[in-house]
């Protein structure tokens, strides 16, 4: 099996919107996985749709090929980046009308649902992120050296480093690696974990866990048999 340790280094300030409260709109340490197949150009989404999620049409294509991405996490302490917007109209009248800005007299405005004002914080540039991707063909030319994240398009930087490797007999180690819960085998058994909670799917870290990993340097272990879980969604 080929596994690639893929690095990317930030090179702009990175927004997801992993938590909601009030108007603070914050980001956690870690990239998805699902953003990351997309991210990587292993998924192709549609210029046009009508918001509905097609994870299990294009992540179903990631099985057939036997090619899977685990989610990344920020290496060392995380760097954030706090900022406020106002995306209110500049126009020299107007008024809140049905949860939205009017900015004609004789005309009511349609309801919209996005943030006007608010905080966002943001994974800061020249943080970096690793994450795995565990291929039963070499995809090297696959994976780009320049990719776009988050909900502007930031920019990060890949670097890749490529390895075969075996899995190997049972056992129970504590894994460094973030894990998607709803993409594990079955004959995986979980110990002790933390959850990190956010949409469309939690995620685990440091997990203590029994069964049979690819083993790579630097005490890093992934489960034999991970594919993306999208009948589980």
């Amino acid at each position: 099996m080929h596994i690639y340790t893929c690095t990317m280094q930030l090179l702009e300030h990175t927004f997801f919107s992993s938590r909601e409260i009030n108007a603070f709109y914050q980001t956690e340490p870690l990239i998805g996985n699902y953003a990351l197949c997309y991210a990587l150009g292993f998924c192709h989404g549609p210029y046009h749709t009508n918001g509905v999620p097609l994870y299990k049409e294009h992540l179903s294509q990631l099985n057939q090929r036997k090619i899977y991405v685990t989610p990344a996490k920020i290496e060392g302490d995380p760097k954030f980046s706090l900022t406020q917007f106002n995306a209110q109209t500049d126009t020299y009248w107007y008024r809140f009308d049905q949860n939205a800005i009017a900015v004609d007299k004789q005309q009511k405005a349609r309801a919209i649902n996005r943030p006007q004002t608010g905080r966002i914080k943001m994974l800061a540039l020249n943080n970096s992120a690793t994450c795995y991707i565990v291929s039963q063909e070499r995809i090297d030319a696959d994976i780009p050296s320049y990719i776009r994240l988050g909900k502007f398009m930031s920019k990060a930087k890949v670097t890749i480093k490529r390895q075969t490797c075996e899995p190997g007999q049972e056992r129970t180690v504590v894994s460094s690696v973030m894990l998607n819960p709803v993409d594990l085998p079955d004959t995986l058994q979980l110990r002790r974990f933390d959850i990190v909670n956010i949409h469309p799917t939690t995620f685990l870290k440091n997990v203590e866990v029994t069964g049979r990993f690819y083993e790579l340097p630097d005490d890093v272990f992934l489960p034999v048999g991970m594919k993306f879980g999208v009948d589980q969604l």
